[in-house]
């Protein structure tokens, strides 16, 4: 599904959700899985990811390299960091939905 692309620049500008957007520890698994994928696959190939989250308002995504992630969030190259909780998905380049 295709969600309103935006700019990691705008990130710090959206008011991002704080609680949990999903719902079973399966789906919660496997992006924990996808995120430290996506750093892997940064570090080696400096490859990007598509990152779906959840704003106050509406779901938006975000195509940008992933350089870390903590507990509670994702840090994006620019130093740019979203909560681990609003993420709902993420695809890896070359992964069919991306």
């Amino acid at each position: 599904m295709n969600y309103p692309a935006i700019a990691k620049e705008q990130i710090p500008l959206q008011s991002l959700r704080h609680d949990e957007v999903l719902e079973s520890n399966a789906a919660k698994k496997k992006r924990q899985d996808q995120l430290l994928k996506a750093v892997d696959q940064n570090r080696l190939f400096y490859t990007k990811a598509r990152i779906v989250f959840d704003t106050t308002g509406q779901t938006e995504e975000v195509k940008a390299n992933i350089w870390e992630v903590t507990d509670n969030h994702v840090v994006l190259n620019g130093g740019i960091s979203i909560p681990v909780c609003c993420i709902r998905e993420v695809y890896l380049e070359g992964e069919s939905d991306f």
